[in-house]
């Protein structure tokens, strides 16, 4: 059995791969309805082939930087490491799973409230595109939300610049919080890539919606990880997902229904 840092490292990539494979429904929806979709060179599932192998090296990096780096200061993935040492994982799972899933869900209840007010300025495109999602890929992208993007931002992204912060300021909570605003912010601007494949020209206001609704649980998400490991953060970043995106679709659609 893998001890120590492969331990996780091979848990965490796993997931990471699951999360991979789960996104490719709703990242074929959205490839279908953009204007890029009509003009691709290779057959869908070599696409989604090659988008697994390339997630499965990119992760292989983070993760292992994630873990070397967030293990020196003392964080990482505290349930993982329970389960390995076969001690004390009922604990961790409940601690973890708990405030994971009462975070998430308030805040994904306080984006969809906040969406709501910006659907009159949806374009006709992304409005058509969250309509026609189905619930199983709505369902199976939250998972590459909790699992990859956390990852990548938290363990990886958090940790590194918090690292390098470190190097030239020593006083951990302000270093904390400037690198999980930093952060936070680089999570909502790496959200409107996929935006603009959707609805083309990104206008100010969906700017403005896009950062106001990704920053908050981007906050949320970090300051779980620094304190209660990666596993809190990546549930409380799919629980905040299905309210938004599932329970979300529904509540648009029938608002839609009304108008």
């Amino acid at each position: 059995m893998f001890t120590g840092f492969w331990f996780d490292f091979t848990i965490l990539l796993l997931a990471a791969l699951v999360g991979s494979i789960a996104i490719i429904p709703y990242s074929m929806r959205l490839l279908k309805a953009s204007p890029k979709g009509k003009k691709l060179k290779l057959p869908l599932w070599m696409i989604s082939l090659l988008s697994i192998l390339q997630n499965a090296v990119l992760f292989a990096i983070a993760i292992s930087v994630g873990l070397i780096l967030s293990h020196q200061m003392g964080h990482g993935a505290p349930l993982i490491d329970a389960l390995r040492k076969e001690e004390g994982w009922t604990q961790a799972a409940t601690s973890a799973l708990l405030i994971g899933f009462v975070l998430g869900a308030l805040g994904g209840s306080f984006l969809l409230i906040a969406d709501l007010f910006f659907v009159p300025y949806f374009p006709k495109k992304l409005l058509d595109t969250a309509l026609q999602t189905t619930f199983w890929e709505n369902m199976t992208a939250s998972l590459y939300g909790g699992i990859n993007e956390e990852i990548f931002m938290r363990l990886c992204g958090l940790s590194l610049v918090v690292w390098l912060l470190s190097k030239i300021w020593h006083s951990p909570i302000e270093v904390f919080w400037t690198a999980n605003i930093v952060i936070a912010i680089l999570f909502a601007i790496g959200h409107l890539p996929t935006l603009k494949t959707t609805i083309g020209e990104i206008s100010r206001i969906m700017l403005f919606r896009s950062l106001l609704l990704n920053i908050p649980i981007g906050l949320i998400c970090g300051w779980l990880f620094w304190n209660n490991g990666i596993e809190a953060a990546i549930v409380a970043h799919y629980s905040a997902d299905i309210v938004y995106h599932v329970i979300g679709t529904f509540i648009l659609r029938k608002k839609v229904k009304q108008t």
